[in-house]
């Protein structure tokens, strides 16, 4: 049965892909990087919730540490969604 308990999926406010870079690329800080992994994070909404004039999203290339330094100044945020049980908060 196609589409049971698919419910409202929200759109997530940023993508982060683990990608290789086999051929030479620039990251966003000017870096080049060969045979590395690197980090694609696609936001897809600014600060205001506005989405960009053209394409998809804004895309951040980022080498393995700048990655380790991202994710110390943008920490995991806790979900809004209810995570499961009642929706009704019990007192």
């Amino acid at each position: 049965m196609l589409g049971v308990n698919m419910g409202y999926q929200p759109v997530p406010e940023r993508e982060i892909f683990k990608k290789w870079a086999y051929l030479p690329k620039k990251t966003t800080s000017g870096k080049r990087i060969w045979n590395k992994r690197y980090y694609e994070i696609a936001t897809y909404y600014d600060q205001d919730g506005k989405p960009p004039v053209k394409g998809l999203a804004w895309y951040n290339i980022l080498t393995e540490n700048e990655y380790l330094l991202w994710q110390v100044k943008n920490p995991k945020k806790k979900s809004k969604l209810p995570t499961g049980g009642s929706v009704v908060g019990r007192d």
